[in-house]
């Protein structure tokens, strides 16, 4: 079915309409906006926003935004202030992308507040960063141009998409009350004392930082303005051409015959002006139009010339149509269309990079918020170690014995080891995020300990792979890239159809001559409009290459090239159904292991405590006292794996968020050139259709 409808595309000249070109925003545009990229923490942002009145300060509360009545995120110590905004999300890229209504339900807490660790001691500066979290909304398709109906066939494949199987939601209301409190989350969001001052961040304000500081971006943003110019350079072709030429020649040359002058002179002296103004234009039909003025003046010792000296005028209107060959104005758009094509083309790359970038930047800071939680982790392993180490070394000539002393020792050492590891890639993942941003600020300040704010996301959101397979479809970058070349390649092969055609021009002449003495050119311009009449001529001008194997090889090349771009079309969109399905798959997957590690987590710290309590307490007689301390020491050290595990869940469970996003086609839109790139990755609220 699309092949046959791309055979009739060769078979035809296609034409496009005449569009607005939507093009990245510059660095200038971006520093004129006060721009809030608002952060989910389960995937660290959703749309960015302008804020018509003052932004809204940040304040310490355990209060959390709820959308729609639930609680699909957490935001540590941020509290959401009404205040106006200015969507923008106008007619562009995605066209008539609206914001949905913000929801009338209250918000709603979703835990006790947390204690916050002191922080007295340290310098950390306050953020004003705010976060909002509106409603998640699919942006409206992007524009396919004529061959949107490519994509029809797909769509109907993906209505038919069955919904998931209910042991996810079954799952989710089995685990739905179930504590998911973890002791480290009321410290990570503090000082960890690895430096003298201290910088609160967040994904928000870090990709914000990064929009507008990072070098890459700044590069990125200028390939689309790049191809811009080669659009104006191919509409200029069509400009008109205003020229002014002028020769003045004086010629003295030996007389060969006697016809040059008429008598005996033994050289021929002439002095000879000639001088031309106008204007000319190509029509798109490929017609060339030249109107010219054309004056000067000659004297010499001819006495041929009459009268002599004399002014000449002539007054000139030459045109040629193409009658075959570079014929219509689809053919000689051809190069305008197809430099249209690349700007959309490069907003696509740059839309890609960007997200690439920006997911790179979000990575970075779970990664951080995964290593500080580690540390915190393997601090309190170690502290309980030393707490170990001390019990039994105060009570060496009671009851404990060299052999477990020992243990406790090399355990000791083990775990400040691990310390001194994870410190380490807490300062490189620091040393990332600084060389992503861009920011001079974090760059000049390499010494300052960066402190997470945002925290994973523990909800569970259904979401239905039918409408994310739609939405992909209508959305994703590399989709359109191929419907985009395909547009190209159609363009390309109506060319080649038409140059195979023979040369076949129309010829059109006229002129009006004027003539007056004693080198009087303005004499001359006024009579060639009263003396006489218009001079016309009109002619054609036919061309045939023998055999045309040019042409005909060029024809062919570029339809295999459609046969080409068809078969990576349809290994696009196969694609783009194979990464949906995996994403999807992969976020259930990601919750259901995150449920799973908490509940491990929740099992070691139970068999901790019981061990701690019968060393402490009620020592069995009868069992080793060496093999008591290998199992508690062996016991903390399970617990802090399920810790760590639990936390690259939780990460792992934040990130596929934004895998889904990408894969849908919506992490990162770009609605208008007079905007700004919108980061959205905030977690869909669809359900699993019924």
């Amino acid at each position: 079915m699309l092949r046959d409808q791309h055979v009739c595309a060769i078979g035809t000249i296609t034409t496009f309409r005449h569009t607005r070109v939507k093009l990245l925003l510059s660095l200038d545009q971006l520093r004129k906006f006060a721009i809030t990229l608002v952060a989910s923490v389960a995937v660290a942002q959703t749309p960015v926003m302008l804020f018509a009145q003052q932004p809204v300060v940040r304040e310490t509360s355990p209060v959390i935004l709820a959308q729609d009545g639930h609680a699909p995120f957490h935001t540590r110590g941020a509290v959401v202030q009404p205040a106006a905004e200015m969507s923008l999300h106008s007619p562009g890229m995605i066209e008539d992308a609206t914001m949905n209504a913000w929801p009338q339900s209250e918000p709603k807490p979703l835990r006790s507040a947390v204690s916050q660790p002191d922080r007295s001691h340290l310098d950390v500066p306050q953020s004003t960063t705010h976060f909002h979290t509106p409603p998640f909304h699919v942006p409206a398709p992007v524009s396919h141009g004529p061959h949107h109906a490519q994509l029809d066939p797909y769509r109907i494949r993906a209505e038919e998409i069955q919904p998931a199987t209910n042991s996810f939601a079954q799952q989710t209301q089995l685990i739905s009350n179930m504590p998911f409190g973890s002791w480290w989350e009321s410290e990570i969001t503090g000082p960890l004392g690895f430096a003298s001052e201290a910088l609160p961040v967040d994904v928000a304000g870090l990709t914000q930082t990064a929009l507008v500081q990072s070098p890459l971006i700044q590069g990125v943003l200028a390939e689309p303005n790049i191809r811009q110019q080669d659009l104006v350079i191919e509409h200029a072709a069509f400009d008109s051409l205003a020229f002014i030429e002028g020769k003045f020649a004086d010629t003295n040359d030996p007389v060969g015959s006697a016809l040059t002058t008429g008598d005996n002179s033994a050289r021929f002296r002439d002095e000879t002006f000639t001088s031309g103004a106008g204007l000319r234009k190509k029509a798109l039909s490929g017609g060339a139009l030249e109107l010219v003025q054309r004056g000067g003046f000659q004297d010499n010792n001819s006495t041929f010339l009459i009268p002599n000296p004399q002014g000449t005028t002539r007054l000139e209107v030459n045109f040629t149509q193409p009658l075959m060959r570079d014929r219509g104005r689809a053919v000689n758009q051809t190069r305008i269309v197809l430099a249209q094509l690349d700007v959309k083309l490069a907003t696509n790359e740059a839309r890609g990079e960007l997200e690439t970038h920006l997911i790179d930047v979000t990575r970075a800071y779970w990664g951080l918020y995964q290593a500080r939680a580690e540390w915190l982790q393997r601090k309190r392993l170690y502290d309980r170690a030393t707490e170990l180490r001390s019990v039994l070394r105060a009570r060496s000539g009671v009851d404990s014995q060299q052999r477990q002393i020992l243990r406790a020792e090399a355990a000791v050492a083990s775990r400040q080891s691990e310390l001194v590891r994870i410190e380490t890639r807490i300062r490189n993942l620091q040393a990332r995020l600084r060389t992503l941003t861009g920011d001079p600020n974090l760059t000049h300040g390499s010494n300052w300990e960066l402190i997470p704010q945002d925290i994973p996301m523990i909800e569970a959101i259904s979401l239905s792979p039918r409408d994310a397979t739609i939405t992909a479809l209508d959305n994703r970058t590399d989709v359109t890239e191929a419907i985009r070349k395909i547009q190209a390649i159609s363009v390309r092969v109506g060319a080649a159809k038409n140059q195979v055609l023979p040369r076949l021009d129309l010829i059109l002449h006229s002129h009006l001559a004027g003539l007056d003495s004693q080198r009087d050119t303005f004499g001359a311009f006024t009579r060639q409009f009263s003396d006489g009449r218009p001079s016309y001529a009109a002619g054609l001008l036919y061309e045939m290459p023998i055999g045309n194997r040019a042409a005909q090889a060029r024809l062919n090349r570029n339809r295999w090239e459609m046969c080409r771009a068809l078969n990576e079309f349809q290994q696009t969109t196969e694609e783009a159904f194979t990464d949906v399905e995996i994403a999807v798959r992969e976020t259930q997957t990601a919750y259901a292991e995150m449920v799973a590690k908490n509940l491990a987590t929740d099992a070691a710290a139970r068999e901790v405590a019981y061990l701690e309590q019968r060393w402490q307490l009620l020592p069995d007689p009868n069992e080793s006292a060496v093999l008591l301390i290998e199992d508690l020491i062996d016991a903390q050290q399970r617990l802090a794996d399920e810790e760590r595990a639990l936390v690259a869940a939780q990460v792992g469970y934040a990130i596929s968020w934004v895998q889904v996003r990408k894969s849908m086609g919506v992490l990162l839109r770009l609605d208008d050139p007079n905007s700004v790139p919108i980061l959205d990755i905030s977690p869909p609220s669809w359900s699993v259709s019924p």
